[in-house]
């Protein structure tokens, strides 16, 4: 099938290569010209294990091409798929602006009868809004509107593309889910078919359970490490319950971050209020959540003397989370805003980090090798798990410190042999609220 992909950041690229591998004639476009340019060579803007690969293999095939001209793109075309990654501001509320101006660009150009299919997160009612954009622009259009909630996950997402943990697809008419399910068909996905609202409304539901989730975990962990108990055990023995399940999100740590959940809980936050219908659920979870994050800097405070003025602090892991290279509102970056507050001095590393986008972060200083940003630290955090951090040559590490203190946030490494090396150790929810063994 002949099939237009809009919007080429993550989602948008791993959609479109996935499609390509499936058989299906793919023309994708975004109005970066260097991002086309890069994507033509094979390469994608965001490092996901096995992408590249992928890429390349849809362009030697001739069933991938890459265009910056959107309007010209869904000419003869009977599918449009829009799969913006859509921004969030500060306040985590999504910026749909650019989902917008396509709907108005690509108007005039639609294939007559064509399906038109949104993947980017938005929230409940954008549909509408996007099918009015199209009519007002273009009266005479003709088209299906359908909706599937992402089911993207950084490390995982062509993984997650091409076996959707959350296989749904939300149209007002028989029609456009048939034609829908036709083109994402493969034998052992069952797609449930919805409402177009109702679709929408599921990864908000979706996002907002695991929300919850996130904080009633992180919530116990808190109490676990003042009490001594170990949190972590605790969520293995409460995922053998079948009322929660084996995969429940119950592991402390830090909170929620990166734009997905936060998004998710701002919008149902937000429908609460337009509507007039209280959400202190969500309002407890939002501001448990906040507090969270606050962890790293009330518990090196209370190491260090009572403040962080003048301390030096390496980061160790930029990223949203493992296996990908984006910085997008990562915990990292709020973690390291609340020790420059507290009057810190920050150094960092992380092996993929995109250094385009670290050219925006100057009030701290980066290190390729992590022993390097470790040299006369006061304290080590570790905030993403990569693999390269499990198996650090931690004599070296000591070596180089100020003081050998270790804040692992991840619960990455084995507390056992650092607390050996002569580390003050600190994880979350293991009930070593002191650095010593539980």
């Amino acid at each position: 099938m002949k099939v237009a992909v809009i919007g080429l950041w993550h989602q948008g690229v791993v959609g479109a290569a996935c499609l390509a591998s499936l058989g299906h004639d793919v023309l994708a476009v975004d109005h970066n010209p260097a991002r086309i340019a890069e994507l033509t060579n094979g390469k994608a803007p965001v490092y996901e294990p096995g992408l590249d690969d992928l890429i390349q293999l849809g362009l030697k095939s001739g069933r991938l091409q890459f265009a910056t001209d959107v309007a010209r793109a869904v000419i003869g075309r009977p599918y449009t798929l829009i799969m913006f990654d859509t921004p969030v501001n500060e306040n985590d509320e999504s910026d749909l602006s650019e989902i917008f101006t396509t709907a108005k660009e690509i108007a005039p150009t639609l294939d007559h009868d064509a399906t038109v299919l949104v993947t980017a997160q938005i929230p409940v009612g954008t549909c509408d809004v996007i099918s009015q954009t199209i009519r007002a622009a273009n009266p005479k259009a003709c088209f299906g509107l359908a909706y599937s909630p992402e089911n993207l996950r950084l490390g995982q997402a062509i993984e997650r593309f091409q076996n959707p943990a959350l296989p749904v697809i939300g149209a007002d008419n028989a029609t456009t889910l048939d034609r829908v399910e036709k083109l994402l068909a493969t034998p052992a996905i069952k797609w449930q078919r919805v409402s177009l609202r109702t679709a929408e409304m599921t990864k908000h539901a979706l996002n907002g359970f695991l929300a919850i989730s996130v904080c009633f975990a992180n919530e116990l962990g808190n109490l676990c490490d003042e009490v001594g108990a170990d949190g972590h055990r605790l969520a293995e023995v409460l995922r053998l319950e079948p009322r929660i399940g084996t995969k429940a999100m119950l592991f402390p740590g830090l909170g929620f971050s990166g734009g997905t959940l936060a998004r998710d809980v701002q919008t149902l936050r937000q429908l609460g209020d337009s509507h007039g219908i209280d959400t202190p659920l969500l309002d407890g979870a939002w501001q448990s959540n906040q507090n969270q994050n606050r962890t790293v800097v009330r518990r090196l405070r209370r190491l260090l003397g009572g403040s962080l003025q003048g301390r030096r602090i390496a980061i160790l892991g930029l990223t949203y989370k493992p296996d990908t290279s984006t910085l997008r509102r990562s915990a990292a970056l709020e973690v390291i805003a609340d020790l420059m507050r507290e009057g810190a001095v920050v150094a960092a590393s992380d092996p993929r980090a995109n250094r385009e986008e670290l050219k925006n972060y100057s009030a701290f200083e980066f290190f390729d090798n992590p022993y390097a940003a470790v040299q006369n630290a006061d304290a080590v955090v570790l905030m993403t798990p990569w693999k390269d951090y499990r198996d650090l040559d931690f004599d070296r590490l000591k070596a180089t410190m100020a003081r050998p203190l270790l804040f692992d946030t991840a619960n990455l490494w084995q507390a056992g042999p650092l607390l050996g090396k002569g580390f003050t150790y600190l994880d979350i929810g293991r009930g070593r609220k002191a650095g010593v063994p539980a």
